[in-house]
This record gives C-alpha cells, sequence and structure tokens, in this order.
C-alpha cells in the first residue's frame, strides 16, 4: 500500500495542473442533482521504453455542501500506450459512500498478462482501459453503421465490449451546443450491466469533444457534463 501511495505521490509531483497538455473540467450530478465536480486531464510523453504514452488522469469529487450526503473523491491515474491504446499502469483510490478501493494495475502487454494487487491475470486478445475509451474514439471518424468491439479491463475483471454510433444529434451544455454522436457499449454475450462498469458518452462531430458522459458507478448512474477546457 505505502508503494503504492508514493507511486500516486510521485506522479501528481511530476503532472501537477499546469503540466497537462488538456484539462476538460465537469459539473457531475446524480438524479439530476449536481453533487461533484470532475476533471479529465491529459498528456503526451515518451517513457523510459521510448513508447508515446498518453497519461490520463480522473478525478472527481462531491461538493463541500454535499459531501454528507453524496460522498464521493476518486482519482484514477492511467497510462496508456499510444500505438496499441493498451493500458502500461492503472491506479486507484476510489471513496464512494462506505465502498473504497485502492488499486494498482501494472501491464506486460508483451507477454499478455498483468497483475492486479497481488493476483496475475492473463488474457489473449488486446484489452483497453475504459476510461481511455474516451480518447480513443475522439481519434475516430465516427460512423454509425460502424460497430467497434473492444475488449475491456477493469480491475482484474476483463469484459468482450461492442460499441454502438447512433447518429448525430443536437446536444446542448453549459459549454455550448453541438452535434455529436452517442457512443454506448453492449456485452457480446448480451447480459446486462451489473453494479458498474457500463459508460456511455457523447462526442460532438467536428471539436471531438466528450460533451456528456455517463457512468455507471457502485451508487447509481453519475452523470458529467462538459462546463469547461483548458
Amino acid at each position: 500500500m505505502r508503494i503504492m501511495f508514493l507511486i500516486m505521490l510521485m506522479s501528481s509531483l511530476c503532472f501537477g495542473d499546469k503540466q497537462w497538455d488538456e484539462v476538460l473540467e465537469y459539473t457531475a450530478s446524480f438524479g439530476g442533482v449536481n453533487i461533484a465536480n470532475a476533471s479529465l486531464s491529459s498528456k503526451r510523453y515518451i517513457n523510459s521504453d521510448n513508447k508515446n504514452i498518453l497519461k490520463i488522469q480522473f478525478i472527481v469529487k462531491s461538493k463541500p455542501s454535499l459531501k454528507f450526503i453524496f460522498p464521493i473523491n476518486d482519482k484514477i491515474i492511467i497510462d496508456v500506450d499510444l500505438n496499441t491504446w493498451e493500458p502500461i499502469r492503472v491506479q486507484k483510490k476510489l471513496r464512494q459512500g462506505k465502498y473504497t478501493q485502492n488499486s494498482l494495475a501494472s501491464f506486460r502487454n508483451d507477454e499478455k498478462m498483468f497483475i492486479y494487487k497481488k493476483d496475475t491475470i492473463y488474457y489473449n486478445d488486446k484489452v483497453v482501459n475504459p476510461y481511455s475509451l474516451i480518447y480513443y474514439f475522439r481519434t475516430k471518424n465516427l460512423n454509425y453503421a460502424e460497430n467497434h468491439e473492444l475488449q475491456i479491463v477493469d480491475n482484474k475483471k476483463i469484459m468482450p465490449l461492442q460499441f454502438f454510433v447512433d447518429n448525430l444529434e443536437k446536444i446542448k451544455t453549459s459549454y455550448g451546443s453541438y452535434f455529436a454522436n452517442k457512443i454506448w457499449p453492449q456485452k457480446m454475450d448480451g447480459s446486462s450491466f451489473k453494479n458498474a462498469g457500463k459508460m456511455t458518452m457523447w462526442i460532438s462531430e467536428k471539436e471531438k469533444l466528450p460533451l456528456l458522459i455517463t457512468l455507471k458507478m457502485k451508487f447509481g448512474s453519475l452523470n458529467l457534463e462538459l462546463s469547461k477546457t483548458s
């Protein structure tokens, strides 16, 4: 646990808010109530193995006046190989009511395995982290006639999903109004999502901005609406 804390501390020191290439800020609501603020930050860099890496940081925290009613304080840091979109390292510190999680997952993609806490998990096909999907789909020219089959890894669970792209619709947010594609997942076996893990997003057609993101979490669905970019 101490090692994981030191890694997260070093990451935050090396990549402070002024060091990010892009910061997307969101208002977060649950049941129509604005309960929290959230941010998605990203930075490209080259690691010691000479790989092009995208570092992603997701933070969501309850507003001070509502932290006892809707207690949430999450921080997730992900390193992704931009050549393959596979994760290299995923660090989580989650606080959602009584639910807590501190974890570190380290991937060896050339060996098709990763270590999550004390478990070693092997897999066959390429895996993608859920939060890196937001950036993955921003690089695509989305077409509603095309579906995307991806194998998603979250904690130590690997889940094959099919992502569908809906026709363009006009989305109005506090940041502005844009035409956007809705991207939503379905399990390959047709079963429903339980507890958590489903992510739906609306990405603007021209600007490639993730305007709206819906996350299914332990306590219900959290809706993120873009409010600011920098």
